[in-house]
């Protein structure tokens, strides 16, 4: 599982609400005569500008690379990526499929979508574990898989499970293994596509 730095957001928390608690004060005061009216007002004003500043946190500020690692532990892995999975099908090393990946990541959540010539896969559920004590960085996630209507009598609608291993928070390729609810095991590897 990730570990997240709690002292650090504990920290940023404090700091940030401090900071502009004291930035208002200063603005609103005569400090010869400090009224306490708009000292109380200030708190709602620095609770509210607080509220604002977080929640454009978890929507976009966490992508920022200098909240890297020391208070997002985990990359942004948002965006489109190819590459190939070998299936064990039928107990047999298949040829290789090519697939193209798009990865829609928040804060808080992570969904895969995987496309091929004969199915689509969805992430139904997905999650990190990175350990730098264990030198793990991972993604895995659980998905169920649809193929096309016209082949489904020798591909049915199955679930599966996705191991995902990276390096570093500036992600551009990834591989791995998967094992699906037919008995099969099959490798994977990913490179996103780069955004011209």
């Amino acid at each position: 599982m990730v570990k997240y730095n709690l002292r650090a957001f504990g920290s940023t928390i404090l700091g940030l609400a401090f900071g502009t608690y004291i930035i208002l004060f200063l603005l609103n005061q005569n400090l010869s005569s400090i009224k306490f009216d708009t000292a109380f007002k200030d708190i709602s004003t620095t609770i509210s500008i607080n509220l604002i500043i977080w929640t454009l946190f978890v929507k976009w500020f966490w992508k920022i690379k200098i909240f890297y690692p020391w208070l997002v532990p985990f990359p942004d892995l948002s965006g489109n990526w190819e590459g190939i999975i070998i299936s064990t099908w039928q107990d047999k090393i298949q040829n290789p499929i090519s697939i193209s990946i798009q990865i829609t990541q928040t804060f808080f959540n992570t969904q895969i979508k995987i496309q091929s010539n004969e199915s689509n896969s969805f992430s139904v559920a997905a999650s990190f574990d990175i350990d730098k004590e264990r030198g793990l960085q991972q993604l895995y996630y659980s998905y169920i898989n649809i193929p096309k209507t016209s082949i489904r009598e020798r591909s049915q609608i199955h679930y599966g499970t996705t191991l995902l291993q990276f390096s570093g928070f500036n992600v551009t390729s990834m591989e791995g293994e998967y094992w699906t609810s037919r008995k099969t095991i099959g490798e994977i590897k990913l490179n996103k596509i780069k955004v011209a």
